[in-house]
């Protein structure tokens, strides 16, 4: 009784009218009924008395599979689920200013380096996923992780690696000093392309150099996944070093100063052997492209593993929501599940924050690729510093990428243009 006065708390209050509801999905994902445990018996009993609607902001790729099991979650609550169509790169901004206002969602998308900024703002809850986690890609759980607190239930991970040109080069050189070597027996006028130079900054990009001799942007503990800003770390003879072997990169004409659509292009049309970029390119190569192509993990910088920003996307709940139970119950017992989990990767197949979608990962290789980047790689700093980074770090590798300063110059007034951003300077 005590659970259910909770939950009837929890449903209470709420302005349903404000929502544009999208067409009711017919059809139900097979297995998740039989797969929802207590938390759902005891909503069933209390949500259809609150007569609220859960809300959820998703975008594109997201709608159709959360309509598909929206009507096993209705039949087991009595509560209806409605999604709405939001574009990604809009819902933080109107998450942020709705939710204040009564009129935002229960639970929304979105990416994991949007946590602390959402934290600090007050948007969103966190969530205990229980004896769930270990069904979750470590490092897509971790992702999530602020002040020790997880704050969503992720359901994909990406991460940069290596498209190349198979008529070009046969074989993956072995190291990124072999890709010069590659490019001189292709005889081909461009090497390697990727974002972040040309007239366009991108540091996310850039980063694997500025990690590749163990460089990162600010202090960083594997263990926990914290991100320690108050020691940023741009200007370390680490970082400085992979931000020096880039210059001598572009220098030998191994890697262009391209921004994102020149490189892609270049890429396409047969005139790189290289392209540095992630899994979000697989539709257009395998619809759209004339060359033949595959993909592998960036090879070696230095002497370890060449190590990428590794972005998650998720569910996360709004703190503004009256509903927050009854959003954990749909979080839990109806996304976190193999039938669900398969879904959105079907529907966006870029990568998986779910272990069995991964385990099941060899019939597509090429997302395989994208998977071992993603668990190479270091989580993309999800505490507000970093928006303090993006700018002078991508602007300084830009200079670099041109050849227009020196790369010790470059990473020094990075970080100190960090440190005084972050200090209110």
């Amino acid at each position: 009784m005590m659970v259910i006065a909770l939950i009837l708390a929890a449903c209470g209050g709420g302005d349903a009218a404000t929502t544009s509801a999208v067409d009711e999905a017919t059809t139900t994902t097979a297995g998740i009924v039989e797969e929802t445990t207590t938390t759902t018996a005891a909503a069933e009993t209390t949500a259809a008395a609150a007569g609220e609607a859960l809300v959820i902001w998703a975008d594109e790729r997201k709608v159709e599979p959360l309509q598909a099991i929206a009507p096993a979650f209705t039949e087991a609550t009595g509560v209806e689920v409605v999604v709405e169509l939001v574009p990604f790169g809009e819902i933080r901004d109107q998450v942020s200013t709705a939710g204040p206002a009564g009129e935002g969602p229960d639970i929304f998308v979105g990416a994991h380096d949007w946590t602390g900024e959402l934290v600090a703002n007050g948007v969103i809850d966190p969530i205990d996923v229980g004896a769930k986690a270990d069904s979750f890609v470590p490092i897509a759980l971790n992702a999530f992780v602020f002040e020790g607190q997880t704050y969503a239930v992720p359901y994909v991970t990406e991460a940069i690696a290596l498209y190349y040109n198979t008529d070009l080069v046969p074989e993956v050189p072995a190291t990124f000093d072999d890709i010069a070597a590659a490019c001189e027996t292709a005889a081909v006028d461009t090497c390697l392309t990727m974002p972040g130079g040309g007239a366009a900054t991108d540091a996310y990009h850039n980063y694997p150099f500025v990690s590749a001799f163990g460089g990162s942007i600010f202090a960083y503990d594997p263990a926990t996944g914290i991100h320690d800003p108050s020691e940023v770390r741009l200007d370390t003879p680490e970082a400085i070093q992979g931000a020096e072997y880039l210059a001598t990169q572009v220098d030998a004409g191994v890697v262009a100063s391209t921004d994102y659509d020149t490189a892609k292009n270049l890429f396409l049309e047969g005139s790189s052997a290289f392209w540095i970029t992630g899994p979000w390119e697989l539709g257009t190569l395998r619809e759209q492209s004339t060359i033949n192509w595959d993909v592998a993990v960036i090879p070696p910088i230095g002497d370890q593993p060449t190590q990428t920003f590794t972005g998650a996307q998720g569910f996360f709940i709004s703190a503004f929501s009256e509903q927050k139970l009854l959003a954990q119950t749909f979080l839990l017992d109806f996304i976190a599940t193999d039938e669900v989990m398969q879904a959105l990767y079907d529907a966006d197949p870029r990568g998986t924050a779910w272990q069995a979608v991964q385990d099941g990962l060899s019939s597509d290789p090429q997302v395989a690729t994208f998977a071992e980047a993603a668990n190479n790689g270091i989580p993309m700093p999800n505490v507000p510093e970093m928006a303090s980074v993006w700018g002078p770090l991508g602007d300084n590798m830009l200079l670099i990428r041109n050849g227009e300063i020196a790369a010790a110059d470059a990473m020094t007034t990075a970080a100190e243009a960090v440190r005084s951003a972050i200090a209110g300077g």
